[in-house]
């Protein structure tokens, strides 16, 4: 009997995955998607910071997806200290920006509120800015996060 015989109640065993190569930035490999995910997640609060009007602050809300799908989807992927990159900038976005929503929800309530959004957006802005150097820092290392459930750094 052929070994190529697939039935739909015998399936071929699994092929062995290649394994990647750890040098590089290229982003096929762990450190290349963690330095690429930490890269997207501070750009894109410093989009979401200077590019403030409607038409241009989607392309801030378009980096800010990319480096979620990226994050959501390698996280269970890779190296133990990649999995610690993509959890903590996948947990640095959806914080980051659901305080950042609620504060701009602030100013249609009065304008004295819109100053407190303001600053506000400023600390979330720093927040995540800091978070995410650190994170790129680690990654170019080859570093885990030590807590990235954590809301500190």
């Amino acid at each position: 009997m052929p070994s190529d015989n697939v039935t739909p109640f015998r399936r071929p065993p699994p092929k062995p995955v290649a394994p990647q190569r750890g040098e590089g930035l290229g982003f096929n490999t762990h450190r290349g998607k963690a330095v690429l995910v930490q890269a997207l997640t501070l750009a894109a609060f410093v989009a979401n910071w200077f590019l403030t009007t409607p038409p241009l602050s989607f392309i801030a809300l378009a980096i800010g997806v990319a480096a979620a799908v990226l994050a959501f989807s390698n996280r269970g992927q890779g190296m133990p200290w990649a999995a610690t990159h993509h959890e903590h900038a996948l947990r640095t976005l959806i914080i980051g920006y659901s305080i950042w929503v609620l504060a701009s929800l602030l100013t249609y309530v009065s304008a004295f509120l819109a100053m407190a959004t303001l600053f506000i957006q400023l600390v979330v802005a720093i927040w995540a800015g800091v978070r995410a150097l650190i994170g790129l820092v680690f990654a170019f290392m080859r570093k885990p996060i030590a807590n990235p459930r954590g809301w500190f750094v």
